[in-house]
């Protein structure tokens, strides 16, 4: 008689929503944010004295172009066929008031509050273009309120690593320089092991 061996099949996990981690961390606090149906955690980032949350919208699939970006070889060009857009966010408790609107006046006074609500604010983001083996990272960078905040290096670095880690690939491209950063920005590179690519002179990569 012979044996069958009974295969089960694993699937992934579904992603954990951002609304729901939140809601989950901050319990009794309704939780604001843009798009919040979309957004899936990727990871919890904790600080001193703060927790962040690293998000992506759901993977989309991209008609690849030989020439999406310059520089790169039409046959990596023509590889990036998966898209995803990721985000960093922070809560931010704010609070709600009662107004009272006095007509005779013409203006209107405060007159209790209410109960505050948790709003997950954007900090930065980064999109990503990748397929089987290379990556390309671009446009990463954080959002002009918090740049200058001294431990945003280190901040903006832990969020790199966390996009990163979520890539299901042997290489990463990215392009040296990026607008809203500031001079050091290749230096910023180096510290997360990318060097420029001997074979695409515009490009610095990293293999994983």
């Amino acid at each position: 008689m012979a044996n069958i061996t009974a295969q089960r099949s694993e699937t992934a996990p579904r992603p954990i929503k951002l609304v729901q981690a939140a809601a989950e961390d901050y319990p009794g606090k309704e939780i604001r944010l843009s798009f919040p149906d979309e957004w899936e955690l990727v990871e919890r980032l904790e600080e001193q004295n703060r927790r962040l949350y690293v998000a992506r919208f759901p993977v989309s699939q991209e008609r690849p172009r030989r020439d999406h970006f310059y520089g790169l070889s039409p046959e990596i060009n023509l590889s990036l066929t998966t898209y995803r857009h990721y985000k960093l966010f922070a809560p931010q408790l704010v609070p709600t008031f009662q107004m009272a609107w006095y007509s005779h006046l013409g203006q209107g006074r405060i007159i209790g509050t209410g109960p505050a609500y948790m709003n997950l604010r954007e900090m930065g983001q980064a999109q990503v273009w990748h397929g089987d083996r290379e990556a390309v990272l671009w446009e990463c960078y954080g959002f002009a309120y918090d740049r200058p905040r001294p431990d945003w290096p280190a901040t903006w670095g832990r969020f790199w690593q966390v996009v990163e880690r979520d890539l299901p690939v042997s290489r990463i491209f990215t392009p040296p320089i990026e607008p809203t950063s500031q001079e050091n920005y290749p230096d910023f590179l180096g510290q997360q092991d990318y060097t420029p690519d001997p074979s695409f002179e515009r490009w610095w990569s990293k293999p994983r």
